[in-house]
This record gives structure tokens, sequence and C-alpha cells, in this order.
């Protein structure tokens, strides 16, 4: 077990109605001054965003707005918002959305101090030393970011898209109302519990001495996600299925997943080049396409742990062990079926003939190996698994 140290300082506000009380905890911070950030529709088209200014016009709050954050974020919407951010002098990043605008806020709060390129934090050139504080009102349930210190940005002019951590980005407060993913449709659904569950699985498998606590809030979290799929697969409108994927998705990528490991999210890092190429992948798509295919080529390494998986999360039994961990790779990608996705390449819109930028996106054209702790994948071996996707 590796040492480590946990510092998960948001505060998580969860419940209906949750979010009627955000001018409370803004003044509960001593904020006054706040950039509002949003995505394209959802924030505007509920009455969300005007519930909220309403709120703090009430409490005399001052906020200025940003808005029309796209998924996979480009850092475009980063440099447009540290403008207003700086022209108003604002304390306080209040983000109203999922993952891709809760990123922005993250490299926003560390660009708000920063005079340099905005992409330098993604790019890893430097390591922020200050934030800008943020909060969370989350409208969907999937990539995590509510809790984690975690953020990706993407760069479309030169098909860049790359993360960096700190706990400096941890939101203060997340305010978790499952009431807000209702009207969620059941594609987004799908993806984002694609995007939970990888959170997990990629901690879950990989390489190190047996991590009782961790594993087993893995497979909490899994068993969890998989009743959550089954309920919403029969009714997407299950209110105790939204509630519990909620809280799944804000456990899965907040790190006790991973105590005493080292997280490598290799199938992420191949799923960003697929999404920096193609920005309308959907990421949770591209990852429900790109694990399955990953888990095959890590077979070897990993099947008494598929064993477990499928043993423990599916119920799956048979007594020769390649053959139950097969059988447990195989009902994860049935599951993702079921969600209504598809788990190929080519039914993404991605190229054959671009597998090999693919692979030059992730190995910077052949110069780097992507690092896990199973085993390292050269350029040829993210080839082959890209192949193996089609």
């Amino acid at each position: 077990m590796h040492s480590f140290n946990l510092n998960i300082q948001t505060e998580l506000i969860f419940g209906k109605g949750r979010h009627l009380e955000i001018a409370k905890v803004i003044k509960r911070y001593n904020k006054k001054n706040v950039i509002i950030l949003y995505g394209e529709s959802f924030a505007v088209r509920s009455g969300l965003l005007e519930t909220v200014t309403n709120l703090l016009d009430e409490s005399e709050i001052e906020y200025v707005l940003y808005g029309g954050i796209t998924p996979n974020p480009e850092v475009k919407h980063v440099r447009e918002a540290k403008a207003i951010a700086k022209e108003y002098n604002v304390d306080l990043i209040l983000a109203i959305g999922g993952g891709s605008v809760i990123d922005v806020a993250k490299s926003l709060s560390v660009n708000f101090y920063y005079d340099g390129d905005e992409l330098d934090f993604s790019k890893r050139i430097i390591k922020p030393k200050k934030a800008l504080p943020l909060g969370v009102i989350l409208t969907h349930a999937s990539a995590g970011s509510e809790m984690s210190a975690s953020c990706v940005i993407s760069d479309s002019s030169s098909n860049f898209k790359q993360g960096f951590r700190t706990d400096l980005i941890r939101p203060i407060f997340a305010i978790t109302n499952p009431e807000l993913t209702y009207s969620v449709s059941m594609y987004q659904t799908a993806v984002g519990i694609v995007d939970t569950f990888m959170h997990s699985l990629e901690r879950y498998f990989n390489k190190s001495d047996r991590i009782e606590l961790a594993d087993r809030f893995a497979e909490g979290i899994f068993i969890t996600l998989r009743d959550c799929a089954e309920a919403l697969i029969v009714d997407p409108y299950d209110e105790v299925a939204r509630a519990n994927l909620m809280l799944a998705s804000t456990f899965s990528h907040n790190d006790i997943t991973s105590l005493g490991k080292k997280a490598n999210l290799t199938a992420h890092t191949l799923e960003h080049a697929i999404s920096a190429l193609y920005p309308k992948v959907a990421h949770g798509h591209g990852l429900a396409v790109i694990y399955p295919a990953w888990l095959f080529y890590y077979f070897d390494e990993l099947k008494e742990k598929l064993d477990r998986f499928a043993k423990v999360v599916f119920h799956l039994h048979d007594k020769d062990i390649d053959t139950n961990a097969k059988n447990g790779i195989l009902a994860l990608k049935d599951l993702f079926i079921r969600l209504g996705l598809t788990t190929t390449l080519s039914s993404l819109g991605v190229k054959h003939e671009d597998i090999e930028t693919l692979a030059d996106i992730v190995t910077d054209g052949g110069t780097s190996t992507l690092y896990h702790d199973q085993k390292s994948l050269t350029k040829d071996d993210i080839i082959k698994l890209y192949e193996s996707c089609f």
C-alpha cells in the first residue's frame, strides 16, 4: 500500500431543493462578488439560472454571467471567462452544470492568478500555486468534477485534450439536488453512468497490494451503478435511482477508491485523444467503446481481479477463472449496450485511417509510452488496441 494524503475539502450539500440555499451558502463563505458559469441550454431553459440570480439579487450578492460552455470544453472559454472575472474582480466562481462547466471553472480558478498561457497547467509546464475558490450547483451525474481534484481542457486547433490535478481546484462546496437531473436525456444519463463506472474501474484494476477498503468502496459504487442502470432502463424518471446515481458519481472520483494506490487512468487518456480529434464524441460514449477492449488487452495481468469483479458485481460464478473473467467483461459491455450505447469506434464516426493519428496524440508522435503499472503501452500497442475497437 502506497502512502497517501487525502484532502477532500468540498462541503457536500445534497438533497431536493438544496439549490435554493445558494445565497446563504455563498454568504457563509463570506463571498460577495461571483462569476456564474453555465452551459449551452439547460441552466437557462430550465429556469435554474433565473432562480439562482433572483436569490443572489435578494441577498445583494453581486454577480456577472458567462454562458455557452460546450462539452469537451475549449480553452477559449477559460480565456473569455478569465477576462470577465478579472474585470469585475470576483471572489468566487459558481459553476452551474456538469463536468464541462465545472472543468472550465477549475481551469479559471488557477488561471485567475496566472499571467501565462491558459493551457500551461493542462500541459503540465507549471504547477498551480494559488486558486480562486469555486462552488458548484450540479445538474448532471457523470464526471464527478464536483468533488474531484482534476480538470480536463481541450484546444481543438491543435488536437489537444489533457488534464491536470491539484487539491487547489476541489470546489469549496457542491450543491447536488437529484431533482435537477430528472430531465436529463437517457443518452446523457447512459454516458454519465459509463464515466462514473470508469473513474473507479480504472483505480480498481491498478496493480496494487490487497487494499480491501478501497476495493470495497469501488465495488459498492459498481453495484450501485449496476442497479441504477437497470432501474433507469425500465423507468428513466426513477427518483431513487437518480439520487443514488448522483451520489455514486460524486464519490467515484473523489479519490476514496484509490486509497493507497496509484491512479493510472490510461483508458481516459485513450478516449481523450478520440474526443480531441472528434469533439462531438461524448466522453462517456468513447469510454464505453474503449474500456472493454482495454480490459481484454490487459487480460493476462487482470484475470484474477476480473474474476472477483465478475462474481461480486454480476454474480457470475464459472469455475474456470479465464471464462468467468471474460464473462465479467462481456457483462459490463452488455450493460452499456442495454443502456443504448454502441460499442465500436466506427459507430462514433471515427475513421480507421485516423488510428495512427490517435496513437500519435497519445504518445507525442511515438516519442513516449502510455504508462500503466500493469504494463505501459507503446504506439504500436495503442494502434492494436484502437483497431480492436472497430
